[in-house]
């Protein structure tokens, strides 16, 4: 931060130490001064006179001292004899009395003669050596085209941007010794003594050096991404004539201080380091002061400073040359890879597959970060198996290895490397230091070293040049989009009459019974002008037909038709239904000091409902698997020992494989209910023997099966996914309202109804 006249650093007393901030969080505090640093100047009475015309011939210095001073200006003037020689002066035109002081001034002078205006406003006239026991009036320097009274004596001159010292040895060699009385360095302020003409004079000199150096100055702070910060200062001052400081390289690890190396070197070398930098810096430099050169080690910069701009496009062009990237070199290096689009422990898992050594029996290095401790960790996930998304396994192992370096896989919730066994690998004690901000160590690949820095999604690699070129080329081939699923599913509960008694299924299935599941694309959800709602789903002619019948009959309840987005080899579930509460359990706390026993009771609630869990995973041919998971969770009646409810589930776990954009039916899952409702006479009814007389019993029982209709389509682009947002927009935005003819309850043609958002389902428009 820079400091200018008048600005303070220290913490104001008035302010309680409580408002003091602390060093952790402590901001600039800037306290500003009204830049008086002396007293000013008092004000001058104004000579009076009217403007005249001068023409003395050889007159004496008396008679015309007494004529301008005394008979013109009427200002108190005394003379100090002796007083010998005459004065020529003539003007053409009548000047002011101001100006005619100026000449008489001069005229003085130019006899040996000085001027002197006293404290009190008097003028002193005689030879220098004889005034000089009078105590002249100081005059101030006001600004920079400020005009001096008449007269000598002493001058004081504030400075406004150059430092008193620095102007004052400017000074020096065109001024007499005795004109510097003083250099005020705390008051930035010279003291002068002289006449008005040699002040005037140096006046001029002090206007052209007092300028704002700062804003004149030219910065230029290059950051270095390849060289050492030392030897490229060493370099550019050997460009600039500085001569060449001996310049070492430790090669120690990003992080390690240089105060080792200094250590390592002796006291001896760093001094004669210090002695040649001093040497660089001195006049023997022809660039001395024009170009600086500072390596700013904290910004791993190198900062230049010169009064000439075109200095610094220089300095840049060679310091482009010296930070060139040692791509031929051994030594070993820290890179960074920003990670894209994907995730920095998946594609960090994937080199450890590609790079690492897998061969049985074959050494390991732990690759574990200096401070950092090993452990052994194993591969597991959500499901067990081996880490392919075809087929199912019991156990299987992924490559398990010793220490930060397991293997490939594992079949966690992404079923490949997502979300993988690979997650977990790592013990208590590597994941803390993730949480750190170190990064989770992935594998040591050879002599290179790879970690995932989680937080920054970022893969760091220590190694050479030439080693993380060909990592990077590998990253920048995985580091891809994540391919995304859109899911559109279609709950539906169909009754099932006597008709349909073996459910759905045989009513699906042609005359050449070729099977249950039609695969095909989803129609919409349209009204039907005869009654009712009639629903299709296209392309499967057979389930036309019968969905169709069905709807007529209104055996149709849409339970859910939802639309959602899933990344790759992730999981998506859709849930609905409520939560039944369930007794869990009682304890019974007898009361201190009585015989009451306090008895309470909790409870939890169980899911019932449906719930729909699909993980898809797509192939480079949009060929998309799934791994279904549905079941569907009914509140039975109440047991007559524990006085809770049954449940009732039906559960179906599948995994199929469909194309992009196709459908996929999924059935069988038959529910059976049974009702018994007694009615009759109040009061009669109830009678034995004879109350069945005044009352009937109605048994009714019915099956329901729950049919789900899942669509995926592939989604790999940002085009494909603003057109999937599009055209939900477009959903919603045509939500209106469908008159039915003959439903009751139906609201008029004015008001909105909305479709179905999934639009799977349509009404069949009338033929």
């Amino acid at each position: 931060m820079l400091a200018v006249p008048g600005m303070g650093w220290a913490a104001d007393p008035a302010l309680p130490a409580d408002a003091v901030p602390s060093a952790a969080v402590q901001e600039p505090r800037i306290i500003k001064g009204n830049d008086v640093v002396i007293a000013p100047p008092q004000a001058t009475p104004a000579l009076e006179g009217a403007a005249s015309t001068f023409r003395f011939e050889e007159a004496p210095i008396a008679e015309v001292v007494r004529t301008m001073l005394g008979d013109i200006l009427k200002v108190n003037y005394v003379l100090h004899p002796p007083l010998t020689g005459t004065i020529t002066l003539a003007t053409r035109t009548p000047i002011p009395a101001d100006h005619a002081i100026f000449l008489l001034e001069s005229a003085l002078q130019a006899n040996g003669l000085a001027m002197v205006r006293d404290a009190r406003g008097s003028y002193h006239v005689g030879k220098t050596e004889v005034l000089k026991n009078i105590s002249p009036g100081v005059r101030q320097v006001t600004g920079s085209k400020a005009v001096l009274q008449p007269g000598s004596g002493a001058i004081i001159v504030p400075l406004q941007y150059i430092g008193a010292g620095e102007m004052a040895t400017i000074l020096k060699p065109m001024m007499p010794a005795d004109a510097l009385v003083r250099v005020d360095s705390l008051r930035n302020i010279l003291v002068l003594a002289g006449n008005r003409v040699q002040a005037e004079g140096w006046l001029d000199i002090v206007n052209t050096f007092d300028v704002n150096l700062l804003k004149g100055m030219s910065v230029g702070l290059f950051p270095l991404k390849h060289a050492d910060i030392k030897e490229v200062e060493a370099a550019l001052r050997l460009v600039s004539g500085g001569g060449a400081a001996p310049a070492t390289s430790s090669g120690a690890a990003p992080g390690q201080g240089a105060s080792a190396a200094a250590r390592a070197t002796g006291g001896a070398g760093a001094a004669s380091q210090a002695g040649s930098a001093a040497a660089m810096l001195g006049e023997g430099n022809p660039l001395y002061g024009a170009l600086r050169i500072m390596p700013v080690e904290r910004l791993n910069s190198i900062l230049v400073v010169t009064p000439r701009a075109a200095y610094l496009e220089e300095a840049r062009r060679w310091i482009e040359k010296l930070d060139q990237p040692n791509d031929g070199g051994a030594e070993p290096q820290l890179y960074i890879y920003r990670v894209q689009n994907g995730n920095a422990r998946h594609l960090a898992s994937v080199l450890s597959g590609i790079f690492g050594s897998t061969q049985p029996g074959a050494p390991v290095n732990s690759g574990v970060a200096p401070g950092l401790t090993t452990s052994v960790g194993s591969t597991f996930g959500q499901q067990q198996g081996v880490g392919s998304n075809i087929g199912r396994g019991s156990t299987g192992s992924v490559f398990n290895r010793t220490g930060s370096s397991a293997g490939l896989g594992g079949t966690g919730a992404s079923g490949g490397f997502g979300s993988s066994g690979f997650q977990n690998r790592f013990s208590q004690a590597n994941q803390g230091a993730a949480a750190g901000g170190q990064g989770s160590v992935v594998a040591s690949l050879g002599n290179i070293r790879v970690v995932a820095d989680e937080l920054n999604n970022s893969i760091l690699v220590w190694g050479t040049r030439a080693e993380f070129d060909k990592i990077e080329s590998t990253l920048k081939r995985l580091d891809l989009p994540p391919t995304q699923v859109l899911i559109e599913a279609s709950i539906i509960e169909v009754t099932l009459g006597e008709d349909l008694k073996y459910g759905l299924k045989w009513a699906f299935t042609d005359k050449e019974r070729s099977g249950l599941f039609g695969v095909g694309s989803v129609g919409q959800l349209p009204a039907n002008s005869s009654g009712g709602f009639t629903y299709t789903l296209s392309d499967t002619l057979g389930l036309r037909a019968t969905l169709n019948a069905l709807a007529a009959k209104s055996l149709i309840k849409v339970i859910s038709s939802p639309s959602l987005m899933v990344l790759d080899n992730q999981t998506a579930t859709i849930a609905v239904g409520t939560q039944q509460p369930v007794r869990s359990g009682e304890i019974s706390t007898p009361t201190t000091g009585t015989s009451n026993i306090v008895s309470t009771t909790t409870y939890q609630y169980k899911d019932t409902g449906v719930q729909l869990s699909v993980q898809p995973s797509v192939n480079a041919g949009d060929l998309v698997t799934l791994d279904i998971d549905q079941s569907v969770t009914d509140v039975g009646d109440e047991d007559a020992v524990t006085g809770q409810r049954a449940f009732l589930q039906r559960q179906i776990t599948s995994k199929v494989a469909v194309r992009s954009g196709e459908a996929l039916v999924l059935g069988g899952l038959i529910k059976d209910s049974a009702t018994s409702n007694k009615s009759g006479v109040p009061l009669l009814h109830n009678l034995p023997v004879v109350g069945g007389l005044f009352g009937a019993t109605t048994n009714n029982s019915g099956r329901t099966e729950l049919l789900v209709i899942i669509t995926p389509k592939v989604v790999r682009t940002d085009l494909e996914i603003r057109e999937v947002g599009e055209e939900l927009r477009d959903r919603l935005q045509g939500l209106r309202l469908i008159e039915v003819r003959g439903m009751p309850g139906v609201p008029r043609s004015d008001t909105a109804v909305p479709q179905s958002p999934a639009g799977l389902l349509q009404p069949i428009q009338p033929q």
